[in-house]
């Protein structure tokens, strides 16, 4: 009998490992996590912080940083203030400025308006998808070519990344029709023509959606290393482009009840704070994690209210807004999703930064060596600086060399 027991017991061992290795590793549980949340520390993720004051100075001024990306021990910064054309800088690791890169106006090598910005780290290029062109510089702001972009059909561009040499994708929609989703164009002697269309299967007609809503403009793209991902808040689905160029399913969030229809997306006038849906607003991926920033609506378990300041037709007013946001961490290796709550409540969100006791961070950018970063205006950081009850030597520092007007500073984690 006692064999019997032994030789049940090694079954039933055996018969839950091989359940746990089969779980599906691609498959995002949301429906499984939302209600549930805990406080995630900086230290058991990643190795180090650093923080980069960008220079002040009268020739580059940022009133609004928007992006910040890794060239080549580098940063790309786009300067975005509110009503006005966004403007690309470099600047050195220590945060010196280095350079401008192209210019603002309506002559040759100027663009009037930036749609989107791309990094090609293999051949070290930046492409700047703007009105009325692309334009490739190196990473030392030079002007390498300016391509025209060849629209098609109605249809209008949102953001455009390599895929390969010459070769360039591009989201796009269009207030006519559900047709395409993406155009993947080469570059020849005449500009860039389009070379393959992929097609919107997910619905190719306006049914019962806002006229004036654009139907496929969700559609986004980021970079994984030396893959391009493409996702839609209302898709289920983070797709990859293989070594042919085809779609192919890399990651599937399961929403279960909480999936918002389409129909509700693509309506002009819906009020996330009260909706029982819950997607994506943004991903971003590193060797281990997904990171996802959700929106949640009601089910929210933090909710708060804040400011939003916004111009319109020239005039720049504040919005009373409910927060519903939570950020997730998705490990690609156990096919786990943990939901983060807010390491300080009803104020800031992401990882509590236990490594110095400095801000709490969540990353905007990963670069190709899990390098990720996150900004602060200044007067923002001496804000939050004055709050810590124990900051750092290193945070001390910039504090003391900071004024309120001064350009932003980096945060610079890296993952372990």
């Amino acid at each position: 009998m006692r064999y019997v027991v032994i030789l049940l017991s090694l079954y039933f061992f055996t018969s839950c490992s091989d359940q746990k290795d089969k779980i599906d590793k691609t498959i995002i549980p949301v429906s499984e996590v939302i209600g549930s949340g805990e406080v995630l520390n900086l230290s058991d993720f990643a190795k180090s912080v650093k923080y980069i004051p960008l220079e002040t100075n009268d020739s580059v001024l940022i009133g609004r940083l928007e992006q910040a990306m890794s060239i080549g021990g580098r940063h790309l910064i786009s300067d975005a203030p509110f009503g006005k054309a966004s403007q690309y800088y470099i600047f050195d690791e220590e945060g010196n400025y280095v350079t401008q890169v192209g210019s603002i106006g309506h002559g040759p090598g100027q663009y009037s308006h930036v749609k989107s910005v791309d990094i090609d780290y293999q051949n070290e290029r930046i492409l700047l998808e703007a009105i009325p062109k692309c334009f490739e510089y190196d990473w030392n702001g030079g002007l390498i070519d300016e391509k025209v972009k060849l629209d098609s059909a109605g249809y209008y561009t949102f953001q455009t990344v390599y895929i390969g040499t010459d070769l360039f994708l591009s989201t796009i929609s269009s207030r006519k029709n559900r047709e395409f989703k993406a155009f993947l164009y080469v570059k020849d002697n005449e500009g860039l023509k389009i070379t393959r269309t992929y097609p919107n299967h997910f619905q190719q007609k306006k049914v019962g959606i806002d006229e004036d809503s654009f139907g496929t403009r969700d559609g986004k793209f980021y970079r994984y290393k030396n893959q391009v991902r493409y996702w839609r808040s209302w898709d289920d689905t983070i797709f990859t482009f293989n070594e042919k160029l085809d779609l192919e399913p890399a990651y599937i969030f399961d929403m279960g009840t909480y999936k918002a229809p389409m129909e509700w997306m693509s309506s002009l006038q819906k009020d996330y704070a009260q909706a029982g849906y819950v997607f994506p607003q943004r991903i971003i991926e590193s060797d281990q994690y997904l990171f996802i920033h959700f929106n949640c609506g009601r089910h929210a378990p933090e909710k708060y209210e804040y400011e939003q300041e916004a111009v319109g037709q020239g005039v720049r007013t504040k919005h009373k807004l409910v927060n519903v946001d939570i950020y997730g961490l998705f490990d690609k290796n156990s096919g786990n999703l943990i939901l983060m709550n807010q390491p300080v409540k009803h104020k800031y969100l992401g990882f509590r930064n236990d490594i110095d006791g400095g801000p709490c961070f969540w990353p905007k950018y990963i670069s190709p060596k899990d390098e990720m970063v996150t900004w602060f205006t200044a007067d923002k950081f001496l804000e939050i600086y004055e709050q810590l009850p124990n900051p750092s030597a290193e945070l001390k520092a910039v504090a003391e060399k900071l004024n309120p007007d001064d350009n932003p500073v980096l945060m610079v984690v890296q993952l372990k």
